[in-house]
């Protein structure tokens, strides 16, 4: 299935918590023009710029998606370790996430409520849970379970039912 978003972008399995990769699903407009600004500043920046004429954008595709404004380097991860486990903890690239979600004016918006946002956008399509776990990289089912669960359209749906 992960084929299939090559182009879109994909979290690799070194870098994601579990180890899976899973696709990158930017769904809001106004998200995805603040990338291709991103991209732009990029490349106007000559961060990660490349002479080859299959270069996306003029970018070269082995470089980071997302990089250091400053510098043009990678961001950073740091690796932790939780109940003998390694995870990697992305504190530059989420903050770029709510800076691009800012911009786009969504407030109060994180990586994770972009998560939840699409869990439930999928739900609500009829798409089942294991499809959903599959495409957010989540292993069990009980948490894409509690991610959807909070769908504040549904819940206005019942509360405008009872008034």
């Amino acid at each position: 299935m992960l084929e299939h978003y090559e182009k879109s972008g994909l979290v690799r399995a070194e870098i994601a918590y579990n180890h899976k990769p899973r696709p990158l699903c930017w769904t809001n407009k106004k998200l995805t023009n603040a990338i291709d600004a991103h991209l732009a500043e990029r490349l106007k920046r000559g961060h990660g710029v490349s002479i080859r004429k299959v270069a996306y954008r003029g970018l070269d595709p082995a470089s980071p998606l997302f990089v250091s404004g400053r510098t043009g380097d990678g961001l950073k991860l740091s690796a932790k370790q939780r109940d003998g486990k390694t995870y990697y903890s992305a504190t530059q690239l989420s903050r770029l996430f709510t800076r691009l979600f800012e911009q786009a004016g969504v407030e109060g918006a994180s990586a994770q409520s972009g998560r939840r946002t699409l869990a439930v956008k999928l739900k609500r399509r009829g798409i089942d849970l294991r499809h959903i776990s599959e495409i957010l990289g989540i292993e069990s089912l009980e948490a894409v379970k509690k991610l959807c669960a909070g769908d504040p359209a549904r819940l206005g749906d019942i509360v405008r039912r009872i008034l």
